[in-house]
């Protein structure tokens, strides 16, 4: 961890008063910056005055004692990022999420992790780093299924000890997919001539302007197949299967929480609740355990320039990003159907 990125604050699930006041500073210091210079120099010193009481980047005061279970969330597309990220709104980035293992890791009350997973995946990348920092937990670690758990989110899934799944959970879509938009009609029809000019025939390997040659997509599909091996390859062990077994279930089709027990990739149907009591079981903790979650709130600088840099992002970098997003080919572990 770099000297930018703050530590992980611990947060007891039963007391959320500090989370609160500190989403109120974070608040109060967004308005801040709509409001005209001059006030906003004023809140924004206002809100450096109020880090104080707000227990930014400290425990809260009533984490409490004794042993306890570790939440630990996949929640939405996976990315991969070797830095975190303080200011993530939404996605699973996989950063966040082995910071948040790691915590957990290091904490001597923690005796075991719920890995809640509610996610269709995402990278290829950050799936297999959020796997690998999974595999090197000594703690026993349950995997709890919500609404989707599908491709990458089943990926790191699979290394847990445990799975738990509601029975209408969407899972399995064990495969890789590859999107690349081909836009050279369109191009044709607007008079647009793209020349692009290369130093060999596949340096411009799924370029959207131009329609791909056997050739390249045979390089592509190497990919992918690469990739699935290693799914197959993770669920295997993960599942204590036989690699063809995985094979005939890792068509990309997705299961439902019940067939997904039928078919051997979870162990269990229930919620969250009941993915507690395991862990807690497996960790040898007697009666309820304390519950805590990790949660990064960033330094006073790094609010400002996190937030600096959102405002004063144009409509132009924005578009920018977005035509590189759909045009740059991208290997994922992704479920892109009804319901991701």
């Amino acid at each position: 961890m770099t000297e930018n990125e703050t530590t992980p604050q611990i947060i007891h699930l039963k007391s959320e008063s500090n989370n609160r006041t500190a989403l109120w500073v974070l608040a109060g210091v967004a308005l801040g910056f709509l409001l005209p210079v001059c006030s906003c120099v004023f809140f924004v010193f206002a809100a450096a005055a109020s880090l104080g009481t707000a227990g930014l980047g400290s425990a809260t005061a009533d984490v409490g004692t004794g042993d306890a279970v570790a939440i630990v969330r996949v929640e939405g597309a996976i990315s991969s990022s070797d830095h975190v990220d303080d200011f993530a709104a939404q996605g699973a980035i996989s950063a966040n999420v082995i910071a948040d293992l790691e915590a957990a890791s290091s904490d001597d009350s923690v005796k075991a992790i719920v890995l809640r997973v509610d996610s269709p995946g995402g990278t290829v990348t950050g799936s297999a780093q959020i796997h690998e920092a999974i595999l090197a937990l000594e703690k026993p670690v349950v995997a709890s299924m919500a609404s989707v758990a599908a491709s990458g989110g089943y990926y790191v899934s699979a290394p847990t000890d445990y799975i738990i799944a509601r029975p209408d959970t969407v899972t399995g879509s064990i495969g890789v997919i590859m999107q690349i938009f081909n836009a050279e009609q369109l191009a044709t029809e607007w008079g647009v001539d793209v020349i692009t000019l290369t130093s060999g025939s596949n340096k411009a390997l799924g370029n959207s302007w131009e329609a791909m040659t056997p050739e390249q997509q045979a390089i592509l599909q190497a990919f992918i197949n690469e990739s699935y091996d290693e799914f197959v390859r993770i669920v295997a062990e993960g599942r204590s299967l036989e690699e063809g077994t995985v094979r005939e279930l890792a068509d990309g089709r997705i299961y439902t929480g019940r067939q997904a027990l039928a078919n051997g990739l979870v162990d269990e149907l229930g919620d969250l609740d009941v993915a507690i009591t395991k862990a807690a079981a497996l960790g040898g903790i007697e009666g309820d355990p304390r519950l805590v979650e990790y949660e990064r709130l960033p330094s006073f600088s790094q609010l400002l320039l996190g937030m600096s840099s959102r405002l004063f992002t144009s409509d132009t970098d924005r578009l920018l990003q977005t035509v590189n997003d759909l045009t740059t080919p991208s290997l994922e572990y992704r479920y892109v159907g009804p319901g991701a």
